[in-house]
């Protein structure tokens, strides 16, 4: 297992430069956010991959970038809404995703990571079977490039309601809807224990049942505060009684996580998501936290 980091966490910073730093500081690999952009004169966009700009030239550039810095790309990710109510904004969403994963087969990197989303209007179900219908040229496009998607289980609460989750794969029941919709072997998750653990849910047990399906694996943690939830209850999950942390610094237990990843023959990468409101806010907290969360991970890693 390689262990690498989201580049999504560094703000103000362009993308070569954060290879530089992330090889540097002595991980293995990144996920590259892939964020829309119609400049196409530059193949990045701050510290996100620019597919539009990855012409000869671009793709020269970007490969090289990664060589220098040591690195290889687990995957790309674009973490948009497939299911937006607008029917404009969906299909610049749906279009883009494949995009990515035409790239992502162009460059030789395994994983596109992305959402299933919500329409509000639609019961949770739903919604899932509306995903299924509309990401299907996206799930060819991935097949015919030996790409495989990766569906964050992120319950994004409040994305389009408040206090209701914006992502209708955050749980196992939803999962076996998405696979039950989506048969395709290109179809997976990018496994989060993180959100599995403060809605509940025994991160370990779900990560043995769902093995085959973990294509990717984001490293982040998570803490629970009793005295808040005692106060706003668990019907309301953005009160504030719970928060992300970087590993090591909340409740997972990373020893156990890592060995059942080795234990099940998982071989991606482990990519560390920093969210972490403590570890943010200037660059070098970013950089320290995530040397904080590489020394604690790093033990359990050849």
């Amino acid at each position: 297992m390689r262990l690498g980091v989201c580049t999504s966490c560094f703000r103000d910073v362009s993308l070569p430069e954060v290879l530089r730093w992330v090889g540097e500081a002595g991980f293995q690999a990144v996920e590259i956010a892939c964020p829309p952009t119609r400049d196409p004169s530059s193949w990045y966009h701050d510290a996100g991959l620019n597919v539009a700009g990855l012409d000869g030239p671009g793709r020269d550039a970007f490969v090289s970038a990664l060589d220098d810095a040591g690195l290889t790309a687990a995957a790309l990710a674009w973490y948009a809404n497939p299911l937006d109510a607008d029917p404009g904004r969906r299909d610049v969403i749906l279009g883009h995703l494949q995009r990515i994963v035409e790239t992502a087969g162009t460059l030789g990197v395994e994983v596109v990571c992305l959402l299933v989303g919500r329409d509000p209007s639609l019961r949770l179900g739903d919604c899932i079977a509306e995903f299924a219908r509309r990401i299907q040229p996206v799930v060819e496009q991935a097949e015919s490039s030996g790409v495989r998607l990766a569906i964050e289980n992120t319950p994004r609460v409040g994305w389009q309601v408040e206090d209701l989750p914006g992502n209708a794969a955050f749980c196992p029941e939803l999962w076996e809807k998405l696979f039950t919709h989506l048969r395709s072997p290109a179809v997976g998750l990018a496994f989060d224990p993180a959100h599995l653990h403060w809605t509940g849910i025994d991160a370990l047990s779900a990560l043995t049942d769902y093995a085959e399906k973990v294509y990717h694996f984001r490293a982040k943690d998570a803490e629970t505060m009793d005295l808040r939830r005692q106060d706003c209850g668990i019907l309301r999950p953005s009160g504030g009684w719970w928060r992300y942390r970087l590993p090591g610094l909340g409740a997972i237990d990373w020893r156990r996580m890592i060995d059942r990843l080795h234990e099940l023959g998982y071989a991606g990468a482990v990519v560390i998501d920093h969210e972490d409101p403590v570890w943010q806010g200037s660059l070098e907290k970013i950089k320290t936290g995530l040397g904080l969360a590489k020394r604690h991970l790093g033990q359990f890693l050849p």
